[in-house]
């Protein structure tokens, strides 16, 4: 059934003023019969009657877990191969083992966005004052960290 041809059927089932429930039961009834469902009121009025079977709750897939299985000596033989003895540091290790087991590693903050990271992380009111005590605040968390 076309929709124009529905809209038209329905139209006698849904103007006038009727009370909520005798509206609500009206649209039932016209939408049972203009769709086809019920050939008579009669019909329509034992279907719209029945109450809807409910529909049965979609279990939800669990995520799997990745499990990640890894080759110890072929790691070490890795990081051994890529090791630069002049340069040893946690974050030169952390790389090298991401590197070495084929995950995506962070790259080290270069001096200018440490600064600018610490500002975000601190600034308050944002005003001159602030600003200078945060940038000697933060410039001496940067030398902490990198300190030889």
């Amino acid at each position: 059934m076309k929709r124009e041809e529905y809209n038209s059927c329905m139209r006698s089932y849904i103007t006038g003023s009727k009370p909520q429930e005798q509206r609500k039961d009206d649209f039932c009834i016209g939408a049972k019969i203009c769709s086809g469902k019920a050939l008579n009121e009669e019909e329509a009025r034992k279907l719209c009657a029945e109450p809807k079977p409910l529909k049965p709750i979609k279990s939800i897939p669990r995520k799997r877990v990745k499990t990640c299985v890894i080759d110890y000596p072929a790691l070490a033989a890795c990081i051994v191969e890529n090791l630069d003895a002049s340069d040893i540091s946690l974050a030169n290790m952390t790389a090298l083992i991401a590197r070495c087991t084929g995950q995506k590693a962070e790259k080290p903050l270069t001096r200018e966005k440490f600064i600018k990271k610490c500002f975000k992380e601190n600034a308050i009111t944002g005003d001159i004052k602030e600003a200078q005590k945060l940038r000697s605040m933060c410039t001496a968390q940067w030398n902490e960290k990198h300190e030889v």
